[in-house]
């Protein structure tokens, strides 16, 4: 028992975050530059969305403890949308948005929900 409340309060390493740039990334691993040098970061995100950053993008790393780390996002560049609303872009300037409104717009074009929202 008192092992086990030894290992409970220790305390263990801490996670540390940075901000950097992508240089460079393929397949789903990217490099970046911050306080350090990162290659083969894993990207991190929602199931069912992959994403490649270009590089410049300004990438955030995360650190375990353990001392892997990930690219766990990018900084949002403001993209007009209220809150509430998602956007996906990409680079080469498509784009499909989700309105409040329950309106989609892709590329400009706009499509109202159906039966109301």
């Amino acid at each position: 028992m008192w092992i086990s409340k030894r290992i409970a309060n220790r305390p263990g390493p801490e996670a540390r975050l940075a901000v950097g740039e992508v240089t460079g990334g393929a397949g789903a691993d990217v490099a970046a530059q911050g306080e350090s040098e990162y290659r083969g970061l894993r990207l991190v995100s929602p199931w069912g969305i992959a994403f490649l950053p270009p590089a410049g993008a300004r990438a955030v790393m995360v650190t375990a403890g353990t001392g892997e780390s990930v690219c766990a996002g990018t900084l949002v560049p403001d993209m007009g949308i209220e809150p509430g609303e998602l956007m996906l872009f990409s680079a080469g300037g498509a784009r499909v948005c989700l309105k409040n409104t329950g309106e989609v717009v892709i590329n400009g074009q706009s499509f109202a929900p159906r039966g109301g929202a």
